[in-house]
């Protein structure tokens, strides 16, 4: 079945670009879909390509292809760069309604992420996503910012992880310090199509209240109490 949509698109190349070899166009395609090889790409049966009706998103990587032409011989001299194409493929695959998802073009997914994705599909619903947080707050929430990521790649998909404050002021009349929200949102792309096509994101939020200095303080003061009153009862026989 693999060899269906490989073919389709390996095929749509050599139409494309006369000259192209057939084993050549083959590896090309192999690489467009994320794969060192087209053996890869066929022994892959858990992210087979002809699932590409499933995908809903569409990440190109264009370094795979440009290291795999580089290790082909004798590659015809009509072919483009390879960022044209990969990005031939991506418009012949969405013009052939074999995909008809979003493609994200971009070099660095994780900025992507904090760019673009994150303010206009989490920001609206922050406040909901972190009600419980924002409650124990008693503040008025409105800055976001989106400060670093952290990429972690498996076979079976990508995680985001996004670390940001959520910043307002508070409700409390003898409270002047701004009340900041910690924020860790972590991003899942599920592969469901060769290694560039994905599910639906999985979009995660956890935050944590910043306390000021005097509320550690106090905490911190609290566990000591504890801590002594505990070894006293210790000390003295009494079970606790």
């Amino acid at each position: 079945m693999a060899d269906d949509t490989s073919k389709i698109c390996s095929d749509h190349l050599r139409e494309y670009y006369p000259g192209l070899k057939a084993s050549h166009a083959r590896e090309l395609v192999a690489a467009f879909f994320g794969y060192k090889s087209h053996a890869a790409l066929l022994a892959d049966k858990r992210n087979c390509v002809d699932y590409l009706d499933q995908a809903v998103i569409l990440v190109p990587f264009y370094s795979v292809i440009y290291e795999r032409r580089d290790c082909l011989n004798g590659l015809s001299d009509t072919l483009p760069r390879s960022n044209q194409l990969d990005d031939e493929l991506v418009e012949f695959v969405q013009s052939e309604s074999l995909f008809e998802g979003t493609v994200w073009d971009c070099d660095d997914i994780g900025q992507f992420m904090i760019d673009e994705y994150l303010p206009e599909h989490l920001s609206p619903d922050l406040e909901f996503e972190l009600e419980d947080v924002v409650a124990e707050a008693n503040s008025i929430f409105e800055d976001i910012s989106y400060d670093d990521s952290v990429i972690k790649e498996t076979p079976m998909g990508i995680t985001i992880t996004v670390t940001g404050t959520y910043e307002g002021y508070s409700l409390d009349d003898d409270e002047t310090e701004p009340s900041i929200i910690d924020m860790e949102i972590t991003i899942y792309l599920g592969r469901c199509a060769g290694l560039i096509f994905f599910e639906e994101p999985e979009i995660f939020v956890e935050g944590t209240l910043r306390r000021g200095e005097e509320d550690d303080d106090s905490e911190s003061l609290e566990d000591t109490r504890e801590l002594v009153s505990w070894r006293t009862a210790e000390q003295e026989g009494i079970s606790v």
